[in-house]
């Protein structure tokens, strides 16, 4: 049951990262073109004042939103050096206390970031830049801390249990593949 949740919202949070990666694009594309048109009329700024912003609230959003799911499909980077090491004997057990350090990271992130959004919220903090109140991206980073977290909470359970970890068919490489 909480592996259907956590794949249900890792899967969202994935679709939500491709949207970031769609916005982050058509940005950089705006930003191109604005200072094209910008050379030949001069009225026109040289850029978009926003754009480096909100580039990194998109970066940032797409990198945490998706990794749930990275982390789910087993697409992760990994040093399968040391899990192949004496035959694969230790693979379990390696896999197992990777799971546990990855828990206590992720879940301590994930608790930070929901920390700082509700300071900042409650500060009323907002962008020097755009103005943005910075709860709203940081909310965003803070989701998609928590979704990892739970993947990660999920990935542990299925280790000591001696469940699959991996679930290859959700991956996008998967699907290309395919």
């Amino acid at each position: 049951m909480l592996e259907r949740i956590a794949d249900g919202l890792s899967l969202l949070g994935a679709f939500v990262a491709a949207g970031c990666i769609v916005a982050l694009t058509g940005l950089i594309l705006a930003e191109i073109v604005v200072a094209f048109i910008a050379r030949f009329v001069s009225s026109v700024p040289s850029g978009i004042g926003i754009a480096w912003e909100y580039s990194a609230y998109l970066m940032g959003g797409a990198f945490l939103l998706g990794s749930g799911m990275t982390l789910r499909a087993g697409q992760q980077i990994r040093v399968e050096l040391l899990l192949r090491a004496g035959g694969g004997r230790f693979a379990r057990a390696l896999e197992m206390a990777s799971c546990v350090v990855g828990s206590l990271v992720t879940v301590f992130l994930a608790y930070t970031l929901v920390e700082l959004t509700l300071r900042t919220y409650g500060f009323g903090e907002v962008s020097q830049d755009s103005f943005t109140p910075l709860w709203i991206p940081q909310a965003v980073l803070a989701l998609g801390a928590a979704i990892l977290a739970l993947q990660m909470l999920v990935r542990t359970v299925a280790s000591f249990v001696g469940a699959p970890v991996d679930r290859p068919d959700l991956g996008a490489a998967t699907a290309i593949e395919g």
